[in-house]
């Protein structure tokens, strides 16, 4: 027996979710990485106080720029990891907007939620299955209770 693994075909399910996350985490590291160029510029004149301007800012390129150009290097990681990480949060809730939908729309085919192993939300798919498929058996309890009531109008009209 093969065992099936469980993928979503696409990074970004929920792109207004995902990538203002992204985007947020840009906006923190860029921050992250201005302040320390600050802070590193004061320290190097903290260091050499009569070392002028252009000195100064020699030696800081010098002793921070290639610190500086590899933790710019590393934001594509860290967009990548914020929209694995966001999809696993996202993507449940797209999969759940999809079966409302289908059950909405009446699909009697809807196949029971499932989610992926890292998937937030975990405790969901239980959830939601067992609240439909109660919904369903109250349902046909009230369709038989309604086609009965039917049947016996249909007698009392004979």
């Amino acid at each position: 027996m093969t065992k099936q693994k469980n993928h979503r075909k696409k990074s970004v399910v929920n792109v207004r979710v995902q990538w203002t996350l992204a985007l947020r985490v840009v906006l923190h590291f860029l921050v992250f990485v201005c302040a320390g160029a600050v802070f590193g510029l004061i320290n190097q004149f903290l260091i050499d106080p009569f070392g002028g301007l252009a000195g100064n800012l020699s030696a800081f390129c010098r002793n921070s720029g290639p610190i500086l150009v590899a933790l710019l290097c590393l934001l594509p990681i860290f967009i990548r990891d914020t929209l694995t990480l966001s999809n696993r949060i996202a993507g449940p809730i797209y999969s759940l907007e999809k079966t409302i939908v289908q059950i909405s729309d009446g699909d009697e085919d809807v196949r029971p939620l499932k989610f992926r192993k890292d998937d937030m939300w975990e405790e969901l798919p239980e959830m939601f299955n067992n609240m439909v498929e109660s919904l369903r058996s109250s349902g046909d309890s009230a369709a038989e209770t309604s086609s009965v009531t039917q049947d016996q109008r249909e007698l009392v009209e004979v």
